[in-house]
């Protein structure tokens, strides 16, 4: 009985001390600075918005018009909100997306944030999950690249630079959401040539025409863009053999719920 009481309360002064995703990042120097910084306008930029505080968010990248799209929910059903866009410091490479190592290429197609560095070179930064199962079909065999990061700074070899000042925010408020979500779990960003309007797409046929290729392409992903404006859900989506996306519901989303 002794030794049952004694797992018991070892279990529960485990638990008690578990920190939190974002208390884990709060060890780190640059981040709390971020946080001292940044968090007073992300609760209200989040209550402007309609939203309680961050807990699911979406981020949508476009190129052409070096924007990033912060969207918000309260749940994993929750319809998205705008909160934010911001500024895209520098661009790298054409239209496109990224498909070997050195083509200084920023990826394009659906993504998710897979870690966090707090001690970055550039101030602070976030990796994006490149290449994913679709670039693993379509890039390079050999080497399709890696270490695509959203960071500070002003400089892009295929990243998304927001500048020192603007990473702090951008970086704090998806630490919020993944402490809120668990370290487990998955933000998605999603990077696009542009916002798939009518003008757009003009442009993109007249000086892409002679790459058909990659016209079918901004079109498998145009798929996902339509999905989220049409719906305002973060898109799920599986990938077939040849490279292609399919977009279906995300997995936590829950389609027999009694608020759609």
């Amino acid at each position: 009985m002794k030794q049952i009481l004694f797992f018991i309360l070892l279990s529960l002064t485990a638990g008690a001390t578990a920190q939190t995703f974002a208390e884990q990042q709060l060890n780190f120097d640059r981040v709390k600075q971020a946080k001292a910084k940044s968090e007073k306008d992300i609760r209200k930029m989040f209550k402007d918005s309609g939203l309680s505080e961050p807990k699911f968010i979406y981020w949508r990248s476009f190129k052409l018009e070096d924007e990033l799209e912060l969207w918000g929910a309260d749940s994993a059903n929750g319809k998205y909100k705008l909160v934010k866009r911001y500024s895209i410091c520098k661009g790298s490479g054409d239209l496109g997306p990224k498909r070997k190592f050195g083509d200084m290429q920023v990826p394009e197609g659906l993504y998710y944030i897979e870690k966090y560095n707090p001690n970055s070179t550039y101030h602070l930064s976030m990796k994006i999950a490149y290449p994913n199962e679709s670039d693993m079909v379509l890039g390079d065999k050999e080497n399709p690249g890696n270490e695509i990061y959203m960071h500070g700074g002003c400089a892009s070899i295929g990243c998304l630079p927001m500048t020192d000042s603007t990473i702090d925010e951008i970086y704090w408020v998806t630490v919020m959401a993944q402490s809120y979500q668990g370290k487990n779990s998955k933000i998605p960003i999603d990077i696009f040539p542009c916002h798939f309007n009518k003008k757009n797409w003009n442009y993109l046929k007249l000086n892409y025409s002679h790459k058909p290729q990659l016209i079918k392409f901004w079109q498998n992903i145009e798929e996902a863009y339509n999905f989220f404006e049409e719906k305002k859900i973060a898109p799920g989506y599986w990938v077939d053999q040849k490279g292609k996306y399919n977009i279906v519901f995300p997995q936590n989303y829950h389609l027999n719920d009694p608020n759609h």
